[in-house]
């Protein structure tokens, strides 16, 4: 009796492993039928289309096509683009498409783009490809092999485009983003990002001073997921995130610094592992303890025009002011090195001039900035200094095993991650007062610069691109 139990308890686990192991998804039975050979993309669209039109109309009302999405940036509800925004290191998308829209769901990635656009095709290999062939440097002899395995996404397709650092470092061959609910539980990218049937991922960050709205977590582990009160106490102020992802980077490099100045060095230090990794201007490092901040979801950023202080570390990108909905949250943390005009006061955009690094040559900077400025249409006095700019991005994947969470003394140790005083607090919380299980006071916004920004009229709309300045 002893062996049977033994015995079906060993066939309950295996099949329990096999249950949640994460594969890949069969293709669906009619992709068999796809009839070959195809010369680019836009004709694997349009035998997708025989079938799937609404799909494809779907689609192109989705955050995926139209690179838009409202957000609070600087206390204002506005309709933000990440193709004319400027990114974590103030370069323009829309002027750099062979780098920045590489990731774009179009079918002529590497090339401008409109994205209000219902007649360009939709790619819908780089989504639904289950082979692993597929990338930016497909080869076309392969699109009918693997148009017929086309299946239903996995998060490996997600990552390969939300993975890559916007493809600003060399590709490695080290696993993607490593969390819990994949790896473990095999979960999709789906299962946190619904599509509601609609090809229409949602976010599901929200804000608001109502709590009973928040999604993520709670949507599975309710709002007391721990059996100790004390834990469930934390979590008023606490976000998930803070104690279940307890660093970043942790199987393989990301970017902490880009130094533009760098970007043609004759030396290259690549170092895998837990050392540091530079190449071209780019410092990365693996296992990076988060900084913490407060978060209610809207965001204070640098916009094309901003002047910056001189001598100043300016801020890209960062958390808005606290909120009665903040929480404490993980970010990551990016520093730049790069220019600001000497007369103007704003960073420069550079347009980046390859698609794989170096995107320039220290002797090629200059025209790199006249071009990209000129796109942008700023004036660039031809004069510039070095500039400080810090980036803070929020972490939200790479969730650990409960058994890997932050414990009490992480923070409230001798050593603890996090700086209190910057969060409020003029001493540890952990304390049996009642004042310190809430919220410090809000930090006063600091004022803003008094120099108005730079109006888009300032330049005409250039006819073509201006390569070196005038006079």
């Amino acid at each position: 009796m002893h062996l049977i139990k033994r015995h079906l308890f060993l066939r309950a686990i295996l099949l329990l492993l096999i249950c949640c192991r994460p594969t890949a998804t069969p293709a669906a039975e009619g992709h068999q039928r796809i009839q070959g050979p195809f010369s680019s993309l836009a004709e694997v669209n349009r035998a997708c289309m025989k079938c799937h039109q609404q799909q494809v109309d779907d689609i192109k009302k989705s955050v995926h096509w139209t690179w838009q999405r409202k957000r609070i940036i600087n206390g204002k509800t506005v309709l933000s683009s990440m193709d004319s925004d400027l990114s974590r290191y103030a370069i323009a998308a829309k002027n750099n498409p062979k780098v920045c829209h590489r990731c774009h769901i179009g079918t002529f990635p590497g090339k401008p783009f409109l994205f209000n656009s219902t007649n360009q095709p939709v790619n819908c290999l780089i989504c639904h490809d289950t082979t692993g062939l597929y990338g930016p440097e497909v080869d076309m002899s392969m699109l009918e092999r693997i148009a017929r395995r086309a299946g239903r996404s996995s998060a490996h397709n997600c990552l390969a485009c939300h993975d890559q650092q916007c493809g600003l470092v060399p590709s490695t061959t080290a696993p993607l983003t490593s969390d819990v609910h994949i790896q473990r539980y095999g979960f999709t990218c789906l299962r946190c990002h619904p599509d509601n049937g609609h090809h229409v991922l949602a976010r599901t960050k929200t804000t608001g001073s109502d709590r009973a709205k928040a999604t993520g977590c709670t949507n599975c582990h309710g709002q007391t997921p721990h059996t100790l009160a004390r834990l469930n106490q934390h979590a008023l102020l606490i976000g998930c995130q803070s104690c279940h992802i307890p660093a970043y980077g942790d199987n393989k490099p990301v970017v902490v610094s880009w130094n533009w100045l760098l970007a043609d060095n004759e030396y290259h230090l690549y170092r895998q592992g837990k050392k540091a990794l530079a190449e071209n201007g780019f410092l990365m490092t693996t296992k990076i303890r988060p900084v913490y901040a407060w978060d209610d979801g809207s965001d204070r950023m640098y916009m094309r025009g901003d002047r910056a202080k001189p001598g100043k570390t300016t801020l890209l990108q960062g958390p808005g002011p606290r909120s009665p909905a903040s929480e404490i949250m993980p970010f990551s943390i990016q520093y730049g090195t790069q220019l600001q005009d000497r007369k103007f006061h704003y960073l420069l955009s550079p347009l980046l001039k390859r698609q794989k690094t170096p995107f320039w040559k220290n002797r090629e900077l200059n025209d790199a900035v006249i071009q990209g400025m000129q796109a942008i249409r700023l004036p660039y006095s031809g004069e510039s200094d070095t500039a400080t700019t810090v980036a803070l991005r929020r972490i939200n994947h790479g969730v650990k095993p409960a058994t890997q969470a932050l414990d009490c003394l992480n923070c409230h140790g001798p050593s603890p991650g996090f700086d209190r005083q910057k969060l409020g607090y003029q001493q540890d919380p952990w304390t049996n007062s009642p004042d310190n299980l809430q919220s410090p006071p809000a930090v006063p916004v600091p004022p803003t610069i008094d120099l108005p920004p730079v109006k888009e009229s300032v330049l005409p709309v250039p006819s073509e691109v201006v390569t070196r300045p005038a006079g």
